[in-house]
């Protein structure tokens, strides 16, 4: 599925939620997460990148992101607005205007029409408990409640044990067979469930790591859904925490990124026996997970590397096969592929990864996190937040050090410590990279946009998002 130099490449990109890089088997983790992943990665036309950084630290500013290859602090999107500006060019828009047939998957309600992020493909699925019914072929519901204890929560009324990425996966995989039947070229996005919250592994999955665990697989992946059900209460308890549910959250979030690995493995197995030539296949995650650093649990909060460092996974690419070593980031894959699909680059935050080499990462974070911090104090009014600054964050990070500043504060970090302000120990390297986190966000010059936009969400799906730990007005 490599592409010439002459030809323009079919391209299926791949966004799990909530991977680390750090928990992947491409990363050299203790725990076998993820092989297929390995596979991909080291066949001939395959490349794993050791240090992609994402745009953001949770799902919408990241998914308006990857939408538009663009920062943050341009899309505003999940910034000081829910929904992406009609003024903001998308990828999707970009490939069908140069004549590509798109099409978007998603398992997520911030990768969805409400938020504007589904522009620009001519079909897009939304893979939502209240749309298998339209949206899932009658054969495939049938095969995933045959298969619900593999694929899903088992039989179980807890709405929040079942996840819908098997649907996700065989939806993809039918779009796919479709497109091979046309000669048109193919821009296909799909945004899976991943390894987010609350963890709870299908059950016949939950002992793939039986040996590393403490108690029963059973108990285990109990006491993990418990303590991610109810995020911002557990965040507000994990002083008290035992090394049971460190170690349940930590093999059963791990028990998710290998389940998510088998459902890549299987549809790229699906691409390669398609009739396709000139196809680049791309898996990354949105952002990671926190699981206990600075006392946090998911995400949003901060910009960690266990949140910002996700695994970036490039097959058909032959020209970046060598450049595994490289810091990139996900603007940087799509700057390069919107180019050899022969699109409109004006406007993209990325550099051309076959010409370019880049010595900073940028990542940002919004100033919503006041509403979420007061559930958390709800149970431990002691909870200290003071490092976890309440205004919007920006960080530069080099392959050595992260700089990062709000209008609070400002620290540096000798990675991979990030607990350890050593900004007196560096003052030339702290004033260094203050300058380039100033020079990179001056040349962010965000179009007009209503940051009063908020996302047209039924109440069954703020519902939803609440149950995925996020606290929704």
């Amino acid at each position: 599925m490599s592409w010439s130099p002459t030809q323009r490449p079919n391209v299926v990109w791949i966004t799990l939620d909530s991977v680390r890089q750090d928990h992947t088997s491409i990363d050299g983790y203790d725990r076998e997460t993820t092989p297929n992943l390995q596979s991909i990665a080291n066949g001939p036309s395959g490349v794993a990148f050791d240090t992609c950084i994402a745009a953001a630290n949770w799902s919408l500013p990241s998914a308006a992101s990857i939408a538009t290859g663009t920062y943050p602090e341009y899309h505003r999107t999940g910034y000081d607005t829910d929904v992406l500006s009609e003024n903001v060019d998308t990828v999707a828009e970009r490939f069908r205007d140069v004549g590509y047939h798109t099409v978007g998957v998603s398992a997520n309600h911030y990768f969805s029409e409400a938020t504007g992020l589904d522009r620009g493909f001519e079909e897009f699925k939304e893979i939502m408990p209240s749309e298998f019914v339209s949206e899932v072929p009658a054969r495939t519901l049938l095969e995933f409640f045959l298969k619900i204890r593999t694929h899903s929560g088992g039989f179980t009324r807890e709405k929040t044990k079942h996840r819908p990425d098997y649907l996700v996966n065989e939806i993809v995989k039918n779009q796919l067979s479709a497109c091979a039947e046309s000669d048109d070229p193919f821009f296909v996005s799909a945004h899976y469930h991943g390894a987010h919250v609350p963890y709870y592994p299908p059950p016949t999955w939950q002992d793939t790591f039986e040996s590393d665990l403490i108690e029963s697989p059973r108990a285990a992946s109990e006491r993990a859904f418990r303590h991610t059900a109810d995020l911002h209460t557990a965040i507000g308890k994990t002083e008290a925490f035992t090394e049971e549910d460190w170690n349940a959250l930590s093999v059963m979030y791990d028990t998710l990124v290998a389940y998510s690995d088998a459902l890549v493995g299987d549809l790229f197995d699906h691409l390669e026996a398609l009739p396709l030539d000139d196809t680049v296949f791309v898996v990354t995650a949105d952002h990671g997970d926190l699981l206990g650093e600075q006392g946090l649990l998911g995400h949003k909060f901060v910009l960690h590397d266990g949140l910002t460092r996700v695994p970036a996974v490039v097959h058909g690419l032959d020209a970046l096969v060598d450049q595994s070593n490289e810091l990139i980031q996900h603007l940087d894959i799509i700057r390069t592929l919107v180019k050899r699909a022969g699109g409109d680059t004006d406007g993209l935050h990325g550099i051309n990864l076959q010409t370019e080499q880049r010595s900073h990462a940028l990542s940002q974070r919004g100033p919503g996190i006041e509403s979420a911090l007061k559930k958390i104090w709800e149970t431990n009014p002691d909870f200290d937040a003071s490092d976890l600054h309440e205004e919007g964050l920006s960080a530069i990070r080099t392959d050595t050090f992260r700089f990062q500043r709000s209008n609070d504060s400002a620290e540096l970090f000798a990675l991979p410590d990030e607990q350890t302000d050593v900004s007196e120990d560096y003052p030339s390297k702290r004033a260094e990279l203050s300058a380039e986190l100033d020079r990179r966000l001056s040349e962010i010059d965000s179009p007009s946009i209503d940051t009063a936009a908020a996302a047209d969400f039924s109440d069954d799906v703020k519902d939803q998002l609440a149950d995925l730990g996020y606290v929704v007005d």
